[in-house]
């Protein structure tokens, strides 16, 4: 470290993990790699929820794009290794590798060089005080997450939240332009991908070899440039409209970078800068939509769009749109592999975006058996599973279409005014919920059963949450002593009548167990 530059990611420690032995270390950048590599690490210290995605794809697009850029296909545990595919990278240059470099008109980590010779010229502002500043939760209401909640930040803080913003941020407001890697300026960019374990490591390596092996395919299908610009702060960056840079000058495997930041060491302390841009960093075609081969990134068929996850999140409705009607084309790092055929994980993951606000952090981890991974690899085999799917999407709206109406019966207290259904959503939500909670597992449990017996078992299953919904409804709900029996009498009635028309085989089943029970008690 000198005043010339400071904080290398090739050769300080700057990252605190824990080890599957149970024990802290704290490593460089080849190391991690290295570690990750041989699947040593179960998680990093300082990394918030909402960053993992962000630390991971940046951890796996660099190791592939490492390994390519040196003609190698097999992952390497060396750290020393690793750190020559790293300056392969960069050329040989170390500086690149460094937070901070005093000099601007050199690149320093995931920071361009500034052309107009200095931060001055350039119009940046010191107005970045905390990691939280730079990162891309917008906090400003102090709600879900505390503004300037890390008081006292480590180096590792701020490359969390400089990868984050970087490789993950849209549009907010004039001369802040997000990523190409989404559908829009307030889109996101979502992770969705499968693998046989849900260590670090594990995931690290399947899909270093994913992207490897489907890195020239990539590259024809999209227009890029095998051999062209990885690493996107490499490259001066004036943040006029002509400034960006065209796609199809890019590796398939680029790492982005969306925002004008510098870092300097001012009076002893870590000091951020940043300015605005007029356009974005990449200049993609228009239209693109996000459609550029991000691996991790479902793409809508019909629309030609990337997936953009909605405040809702993964539920289980987004999920089997997803996984079973066609209408997406899965992520490259969705697909099967030999290594799941014993079992695996789907990996859903995101930070929604709104305009001004985050519309919160979605994460999902769904257990696939043996039994169900052997039906995702043929379209055959896919349609048995998706009809099934269907099926339980089906019951579910069913049996909503039966609590729906008995709650705004009972609020109404049996009358016919309309119920503001913002008062239904305690219950309305949290049915769902209980849904999101089982679809899968009862999905793949249903494998072993008839269809006639999976859709009973399932429709008993959903009308019993209904049920005990609507239950604490009466419970929870205050109403004066005079319309309480009328309120509830009305409620139940239409619950009950309402099951009947949409769940006939459910009471039907009931029926005819009864006049058995009775017959044969006689």
């Amino acid at each position: 470290m000198t005043d010339k530059y400071r904080y290398s990611l090739l050769d300080e420690s700057l990252f605190r993990v824990q080890t599957q032995e149970d024990e802290r270390s704290e490593l460089s950048l080849p190391q991690v790699l290295g570690q990750l590599a041989s699947d040593k690490i179960t998680s990093f210290d300082a990394l918030q929820p909402h960053q993992r995605q962000a630390w991971y794809c940046f951890l796996v697009q660099l190791a592939a794009a490492a390994l390519a850029g040196n003609g190698e296909q097999r992952l390497v545990a060396s750290a020393s290794r690793w750190r020559e595919l790293l300056l392969v990278l960069t050329g040989g240059d170390e500086l690149p590798w460094c937070l901070v470099i005093e000099d601007v008109s050199q690149p320093a980590f995931m920071q361009s060089p500034i052309p107009e010779g200095s931060l001055k010229e350039a119009k940046y502002k010191a107005d970045i005080v905390t990691p939280d500043d730079l990162d891309i939760l917008v906090t400003s209401k102090n709600h879900d997450v505390k503004m300037h909640r890390i008081t006292h930040p480590g180096i590792e803080h701020w490359i969390y939240s400089l990868i984050t913003l970087q490789t993950m941020e849209g549009f907010l407001g004039q001369g802040n332009y997000g990523i190409v890697r989404m559908n829009g300026g307030f889109g996101n960019r979502p992770l969705m991908g499968m693998s046989a374990g849900l260590s670090w490591g594990l995931r690290f390596q399947r899909d270093v070899e994913v992207l490897l092996t489907a890195r020239i395919r990539l590259a024809e299908e999209y227009n890029y440039n095998l051999g062209g610009i990885v690493l996107l702060w490499l490259l001066p960056w004036d943040g006029t409209k002509s400034g960006g840079l065209p796609l199809d000058q890019c590796d398939p495997l680029f790492i982005e970078i969306c925002r004008r930041i510098r870092f300097a060491y001012v009076n002893g302390a870590l000091r951020c800068w940043r300015t605005n841009t007029k356009s974005t960093r990449v200049a993609a075609p228009e239209g693109i939509n996000g459609v550029i081969g991000d691996p991790w990134t479902p793409i809508d068929k019909e629309s030609a769009k990337a997936l953009t996850v909605g405040e809702q999140g993964f539920s289980y409705r987004k999920l089997h749109e997803i996984l079973f009607t066609g209408k997406y084309a899965e992520s490259l790092a969705l697909k099967t592999t030999a290594a799941e055929r014993d079992g695996a994980f789907v990996t859903a993951t995101t930070l929604v975006r709104g305009q001004g606000k985050t519309d919160g952090w979605h994460n999902c981890v769904i257990p696939v058996p043996s039994k169900a991974i052997r039906l995702f690899g043929t379209s055959s085999q896919r349609r048995e599973l998706a009809t099934r799917a269907q099926e339980q999407v089906d019951i579910a709206s069913d049996v909503q279409s039966v609590l729906y109406p008995a709650l705004c019966a009972l609020l109404n207290a049996g009358s016919n005014e309309k119920v503001d259904s913002g008062k239904l959503n305690r219950w309305t939500n949290a049915y769902n919920a209980d849904v999101d909670d089982i679809f899968f597992q009862r999905l793949w449990d249903s494998l072993d059963l008839t269809r006639d017996e999976a859709r009973l078992r399932w429709q008993q299953q959903l009308f019993d949450f209904a049920h005990n919904h609507l239950k604490d409804a009466i419970k929870s709900t205050p109403f004066p002593s005079i319309r309480r029996y009328r309120a509830i009498s009305a409620a139940q009635s239409i619950f009950y009548k309402s099951a009947h028309k949409h769940l006939d085989k459910l009471f039907q089943n009931q029926e005819e167990k009864e006049e058995h029970d009775h017959a044969t008690s006689l």
